[in-house]
């Protein structure tokens, strides 16, 4: 009962289509990192509009797009819209420039009724190439407003995960937008139902090894298979088409891929601060080596700085883990045996070298699927929804997800995919690290969560049935029924 492709990012189409319909002259910003479907997006919205004008960004020279941008124009418009009124001269050789071509449109968008709408794609390669054009571009739009123009932009970038990575790039000279529609990773519970999942364990499995990228959901065919099979199939036999996306990825996007390796490897054991980090990258004499390195890492989704619970925008305290599980998965518990898969059968691989490596890995995304429940769909067990989600390290206690939620409750979690032993233990200590933090205290609906496979016994499960508060969370919770609950 997968979610089919025509429900995915309804909010975020809806939002677009909303910023495309307000009056007046103004630019939108579609952004994200790599691989998140924005191109996908924009084609189905595209879809209500065919007058639109879409021009594709490249690494080509200035004089290279605009011949391109007016090639385009004179197809879709009829002739090279030029700014009215006298004192505008052709360019040497008779062809318009930028500032002309724009201003055309802004002239094109005051006429009576019309509607002009530009789609810009990839406008950080059309802003590394012609840095003047944000401030062309801010001209156009203020002319079409201050002559009660409709000209509208669609600027897409690619923009980091971080609220403070999501800017566009030339911000600084273009007016306020109309409205900024940000894409990221698939959240854990829709990845999974849409890798392939029949039930919530399998929906878990696909999205901690799959991932949650848009461009690497699996294409017709291969319905029915087990989140094993497809995993062999998909990852570890030659040919398969996630078998080294990785590093084709890596080197597609880095002129010093080894540098950029090196970082994803160490991060794909699990969150570090910058110190550990430093101290786990094959290479390095200290930090100022790996700061641009990793800046670029974030910037490209690859990476996500998180920083704990109350902690200033300010603090330095932070730790940094991969974006996505299957990037963390590739390279924790595939790269080590990827010499073997040219002589050995991937199956027998699997079984015998990668599947036992496995529970580290979950143990390491298990907090990520949590947290992402807490923010999204808290209310469907504790009848509200989370405020404040994140983890907490320091001296206020080490916890990898503590949820705030609306009704002022605060939710302490202890993730662990298979608990020791009968789990009681594990339980005990979860609520003598709450009774010791200070992180709400003076409230007294703090709540011990113990996030695992679902596989407890009879005595914890009584135990926690024995508390006031306190809940398991396991895969049926963290997944729901299918995609459709993600509403």
């Amino acid at each position: 009962m997968g979610m089919t492709g025509a429900r995915r990012n309804e909010a975020e189409i809806a939002l677009l289509e909303g910023y495309l319909s307000e009056a007046g002259a103004g630019w939108i910003g579609l952004c994200g990192p790599s691989g998140v479907g924005r191109r996908t997006l924009l084609t189905r919205v595209l879809e209500g509009h065919p007058e639109a004008i879409v021009l594709r960004g490249a690494p080509l020279s200035d004089e290279d797009l605009l011949g391109d941008f007016t090639a385009l124009l004179e197809r879709s418009l009829g002739g090279v819209p030029r700014p009215s009124g006298p004192g505008w001269l052709p360019e040497p050789g008779g062809r318009a420039s930028w500032t002309q071509l724009l201003l055309g449109l802004a002239d094109r968008s005051a006429e009576r009724g019309r509607t002009i709408l530009l789609v810009l794609e990839e406008w950080d390669l059309f802003v590394r190439v012609r840095r003047s054009l944000a401030v062309e571009l801010a001209e156009a739009l203020d002319r079409a407003g201050r002559r009660g123009g409709r000209l509208r932009v669609v600027l897409t970038y690619r923009a980091g995960l971080e609220e403070r990575r999501g800017e566009v790039p030339g911000s600084e000279v273009l007016p306020a937008p109309v409205g900024i529609v940000r894409l990221g990773h698939l959240p854990p519970r829709e990845a999974g139902w849409l890798q392939g999942a029949g039930e919530p364990e399998d929906a878990f499995f696909r999205w901690a090894l799959l991932g949650g990228r848009a461009d690497q959901l699996p294409g017709p065919g291969r319905e029915g298979q087990s989140w094993e099979e497809a995993v062999v199939e998909r990852v570890l036999r030659r040919g398969g088409d996630l078998n080294d996306r990785p590093l084709r990825r890596l080197e597609g996007a880095f002129q010093r891929p080894e540098r950029y390796g090196a970082l994803l490897r160490a991060l794909a054991l699990g969150p570090m601060s910058w110190s550990e980090l430093v101290a786990s990258t094959g290479g390095v004499e200290g930090g100022g080596q790996i700061a641009p390195y990793l800046r670029r890492l974030e910037e490209e989704g690859w990476v996500t700085a998180v920083s704990p619970l109350g902690a200033s925008s300010r603090s330095r305290n932070r730790r940094y883990r991969l974006t996505d599980p299957f990037d963390a998965f590739w390279y924790a518990c595939v790269l080590p045996v990827r010499h073997e898969l040219l002589h050995r059968d991937p199956r027998r691989l699997w079984d015998e070298r990668v599947k036992p490596t496995l529970d580290a890995h979950l143990d390491r995304w298990l907090p990520v699927a949590v947290a992402s429940w807490f923010r999204a769909h808290a209310g469907e067990l504790f009848r509200a929804e989370g405020r404040e989600v994140g983890g907490l390290w320091g001296e206020a206690g080490d916890f990898p997800v503590v949820a705030w939620l609306t009704n002022g409750q605060i939710c302490y979690v202890h993730t662990r995919w298979r608990p020791g032993g009968s789990g009681e233990e594990e339980f005990e200590a979860l609520e003598e690290a709450i009774r010791a933090t200070r992180y709400g205290i003076g409230r007294e609906a703090r709540t011990p969560v113990l996030a695992t496979s679902g596989e407890v016994g009879p005595a914890l499960r009584s135990r926690v049935r024995g508390h006031t508060l306190a809940q398991l969370l396991g895969p049926a919770e963290l997944m729901g029924t299918g995609p459709v609950a993600d509403g």
